[in-house]
């Protein structure tokens, strides 16, 4: 279900920028149809330093408007949509598999809902994401190669002393964990949020949503993982922890990649 309050203060400065700022940009409030606020300000997750989302669907619109704005001190960055856009997206995000329409249906706080539509369009996304979720279809002997040639380019980075090494390391840790999360069906996550996601259940059902029927993430990896994050400082340790993620990965595909010939 959704959520049912949030903050007063963080409430209260929605509603007077929805007055101030959105309103006049959609004409008349027969064009309203819902305005909901999401992520960290509704889930409990948020700090003053914290952006707060909201959404505005509506009747009649040319297009979708997004905008940014510091508002009494707080930064907002907002969607217009109009409501062809919104009901499309229950049927694209279902073929990327992303649970976003269905953490909506549960970690969102409406400030306004005409006839409980959207809360209802929310329900019938959320039922047909799980019903109808494709999962991807990539080449993942192709991505495990390809992870192979960046290990080795690691591992000379790393002799060499390179000082590119925290940005090669860091982005082929996240070609791991995003090969694995596909390969095992896991539900699409921003890498920026993994970390955490990984680490605390509460924000993993409030993120992802518990009512999303995707695997949970495999333990023994998310502990891999998580090494692999925590020692930024030596890179010693760093390289044995990232070989022993992707030793743990590499076990679940038959192709030897650096023995393979495979189609692309």
């Amino acid at each position: 279900m959704p959520v049912e309050k949030i903050d007063k203060e963080v409430e209260n400065i929605l509603r007077s920028f929805v007055k101030e700022h959105i309103m006049p940009k959609i004409l008349d409030k027969d064009n309203l149809l819902g305005i909901i606020t999401y992520g960290s300000s509704a889930t409990g997750y948020s700090s003053n330093n914290s952006d707060i989302d909201l959404l505005i669907v509506v009747n009649r619109a040319d297009k979708t408007t997004r905008g940014v704005k510091i508002y009494q001190g707080r930064k907002i960055e907002y969607f217009i949509k109009p409501i062809e856009k919104f009901l499309s997206e229950g049927v694209n995000f279902s073929r990327q598999n992303c649970p976003s329409h269905v953490a909506l249906e549960q970690n969102a706080y409406f400030l306004y809902d005409r006839g409980d539509f959207i809360a209802n369009i929310l329900k019938a996304d959320a039922t047909f994401y799980n019903e109808n979720r494709q999962k991807l279809n990539e080449n993942f002997d192709l991505k495990l190669v390809q992870i192979e040639n960046r290990m080795a380019s690691l591992k000379n980075i790393y002799d060499r002393n390179g000082k590119e090494f925290y940005m090669v390391y860091f982005n082929l840790l996240e070609m791991i964990r995003s090969l694995h999360s596909k390969r095992n069906d896991e539900a699409d996550i921003p890498f920026a949020k993994a970390y955490k996601i990984y680490t605390d259940k509460n924000y993993y059902d409030k993120y992802v949503s518990s009512h999303a029927k995707n695997p949970l993430p495999d333990r023994t990896f998310v502990k891999l993982y998580t090494s692999c994050v925590e020692e930024h400082i030596d890179r010693e340790k760093m390289m044995i922890n990232l070989n022993k993620l992707y030793e743990f990965e590499k076990q679940f595909y038959k192709i030897d990649p650096l023995d393979y010939e495979i189609d692309v």
